[in-house]
């Protein structure tokens, strides 16, 4: 599709209301703008099924939502809770990676419903390229092209990813580590501080998880313009 403008968000974790603040702020129309959202819609807030339901009806309306580590986690897991078996990903999940909330709500819905979730996470797409950005969760094996990247190559990271050069001629633009993490040396660099970051080094990758959840900002990019927007 032609769009005027891509706007670019990630790891919206459950703040279904500051996201819809965030797309007004960037006066987001989806008639002219292309929507990525870089997953992790869920986990850690409050209002994660009212995220994932904005999402769809986001989709529905020419959005691209990528999926990302957390909603693997909660796929590999409503498979445990429709085969009604307690597992050891399920107790990872909620006890020890921000799962419980969600957990919680999954609770309440039928089977059939959880199932509808289920295909919905399945079928989120890894990537998205469009002119010279290469939209991702958290990272990409760019020894390889990116449609060869594995599902675990896409959702999580290594640290290797953040300091070498990625993929010619491109831009990556991925979430899933809070900005704050790649800048260790700056004395501002703090959660409340977190703005978008920009490899100054190879030029060829943008974080843009400014790590809301953990009291920082939920943020935007505008492409081409690289306006930044935050709430």
């Amino acid at each position: 599709m032609h769009a005027d403008r891509i706007l670019a968000i990630s790891d919206i974790h459950g703040q279904n209301k500051k996201f819809l603040l965030l797309l007004k702020k960037a006066e987001y129309n989806p008639d002219h703008d292309l929507l990525v959202v870089c997953g992790d819609m869920i986990d850690r807030g409050t209002e994660n099924l009212a995220t994932v339901n904005t999402c769809i009806e986001l989709k529905k309306k020419g959005a691209i939502i990528l999926k990302g580590n957390h909603e693997q986690f909660a796929q590999e897991c409503i498979k445990d809770m429709l085969l009604e078996r307690p597992s050891m990903d399920l107790r990872l999940w909620v006890n020890h990676n921000g799962g419980s909330n969600t957990y919680d709500e999954l609770l309440a819905l039928s089977k059939s419903q959880l199932k509808n979730l289920q295909n919905f996470f399945s079928t989120l797409p890894l990537y998205f390229a469009k002119d010279h950005y290469i939209f991702t969760h958290a990272a990409a094996n760019t020894t390889k092209p990116i449609e060869k990247n594995t599902e675990n190559e896409t959702v999580w990271s290594k640290d290797t990813f953040y300091y070498r050069p990625a993929y010619k001629d491109k831009i990556m633009i991925f979430g899933h580590k809070p900005t704050w993490l790649l800048r260790p040396s700056s004395k501002n660099n703090t959660p409340e501080n977190a703005t978008i970051w920009f490899d100054i080094n190879f030029n060829d990758k943008i974080g843009i998880d400014c790590g809301s959840i953990f009291g920082g900002k939920l943020a935007a990019l505008e492409l081409p313009g690289m306006r930044e927007f935050y709430v």
